[in-house]
């Protein structure tokens, strides 16, 4: 109990929603349940049961049964159970405050170092693991299941990527991006090779029929589906129908690895993390809070 009071006593000194919502137990949980992260209430004997203090409670705050007096933990049941020994204020300052901010997880570790606040690198790490897991199920699941239409660029890029932990050894995957002119949206893909048939795929599954496919001219493009029209475009003509637009999404992409992931994404973590990438440029260009994306991705996925 004495470091959660420690932890909120530190968070007292700056200047930020997330900030003054984390410097009291009562005030971050009230959020919790006002934007429907954490349950309204609780039923135990038939009854709903009422929220009391609790000093041996890491959240301060625990669902109390009116008849039986038996106590719930307020995360039961909710994605915060995996983070048991990690309390809601930290919680939600590092989710709503260091991760919108484009902080890492290294950098969290150290701003947090700087505060005094005692919480593991690997704890942190664990907890930007499961964000990057949810919006990566959003992005397949919802946003990917609707369908690019009109003017779309196609594009490949290379991404290097570390073996795993401890290795030294380089890996690389190709992603395929398409991009709607008209609203800027983009979708991004991981795949184990660029040939007709990937990209046919792709194609079909993610693009409406009718649609204008401008491309480079690689050759997995020759066979895309009659039913589409499509454009190579040539970089050695002044084409007003090129894919500049697909290729500053590829230097957008890399430009967050070098700044925010310096070290380089570890095997197995590529998809989610190009899904990261894409999921705070979609917010960027098309003017969406982040914040509020990503409490409607953390409430759903």
């Amino acid at each position: 109990m004495e470091r959660t009071v420690r932890v909120e006593a530190l968070f007292e000194q700056e200047q930020d929603f997330f900030v003054y919502l984390t410097t009291n137990h009562e005030r971050t949980i009230n959020w919790l349940r006002e934007v429907r992260l954490l349950p309204a209430g609780r039923r135990c004997c038939g009854r709903n049961c009422l929220i009391h203090g609790n000093r041996r409670s890491i959240d301060g705050q625990m669902f109390r049964c009116r008849q039986c007096r038996s106590k719930i933990n307020i995360r039961e049941g909710t994605r915060w159970e995996n983070f048991r020994r990690v309390p809601l204020v930290l919680l939600v300052r590092i989710i709503f405050h260091y991760f919108p901010n484009g902080f890492s997880a290294h950098r969290t570790f150290e701003a947090l170092q700087v505060l005094n606040v005692q919480i593991s690198y690997s704890t942190i790490k664990r907890i930007f693991k499961e964000i990057r897991r949810s919006i990566s199920d959003y992005m397949n699941r919802a946003l990917y299941s609707t369908l690019l239409r009109g003017r779309i660029q196609m594009d490949e890029a290379l991404f290097t990527h570390r073996a795993g932990d401890g290795r030294r050894s380089l890996r690389q995957v190709w992603v395929v991006g398409m991009l709607e002119e008209r609203t800027s949206e983009a979708f991004c893909f991981v795949v184990e090779n660029r040939n007709s048939g990937t990209i046919n795929n792709l194609v079909t599954r993610h693009i409406l029929g009718g649609s204008y496919i401008i491309h480079d001219g690689w050759r997995g493009y020759d066979r895309i589906p009659d039913n589409y029209r499509h454009h190579r475009y040539s970089q050695q003509e002044d084409d007003e129908d090129n894919t500049s637009r697909i290729e500053g999404l590829w230097g957008e992409l890399r430009a967050f690895v070098r700044n925010i992931y310096s070290a380089g994404i570890v095997e197995g973590n590529i998809r989610t993390f190009i899904q990261e990438m894409n999921f705070r440029r979609r917010c960027r260009t098309m003017r969406l809070p982040l914040v509020e994306e990503l409490i409607f991705v953390l409430r759903n996925y």
